[in-house]
């Protein structure tokens, strides 16, 4: 079976709604910085199952360009070719946004995509112990948070925010945290 990342794409966004009445989408990306959704770009639609459709293929997919970008409450907004009314846009609510993974943008220095940080171990600075491993990064509207699992298979699931994320690692596959007492 391949990964989302051997099948040759990277996942960079959801479209969470349509906004006014020609067509906008409302998007929440995998990264606060996301250089890759500017116009002109050609993006990739698609419904995922999280735990069951890992093998994609590119034809599964809805190719559709990005006409116009703007961003409204700090989140961007996309209006893609041929999608020119509300009912149209609706239809895509949900939908996972995808690029070729050739095509991926830099990020800015501090920032990682979820793909290159899955595996990492995650240390907990105060007590000093593992956690888990880092499973997933889960995409919230008001923040992310990491889905971690432990050594006795339990799921910890803590805040991506400053209060906790310390540092990560990329050398060492290390993402420190710093927890308050009895959090876990």
């Amino acid at each position: 079976m391949k990964t989302k990342e051997q099948s040759g794409v990277v996942n960079i966004g959801r479209i969470t709604s349509a906004v006014g009445i020609r067509g906008e989408l409302r998007v929440l990306p995998c990264a606060y910085d996301s250089n890759n959704l500017k116009e002109g770009k050609v993006l990739l639609l698609g419904h995922v199952e999280k735990e069951t459709d890992i093998s994609i293929e590119e034809n599964e997919f809805i190719n559709l360009t990005v006409e116009k970008i703007r961003f409204h409450k700090d989140r961007p907004v996309i209006k893609l070719d041929g999608i020119d009314d509300r009912n149209t846009a609706e239809g895509l609510k949900g939908m996972e946004i995808f690029i070729k993974a050739e095509e991926l943008e830099d990020l800015p220095e501090g920032e990682y995509y979820v793909r290159d940080i899955i595996g990492f171990e995650v240390i907990d600075l105060s007590s000093g112990k593992s956690i888990g491993i880092l499973q997933d990064v889960i995409q919230n509207t008001s923040q992310s948070i990491l889905d971690i699992k432990t050594e006795k298979n339990k799921q910890v699931l803590i805040p991506a925010v400053e209060a906790f994320m310390k540092k990560i690692d990329v050398d060492n596959k290390v993402i420190e945290v710093e927890l308050i007492p009895g959090f876990i």
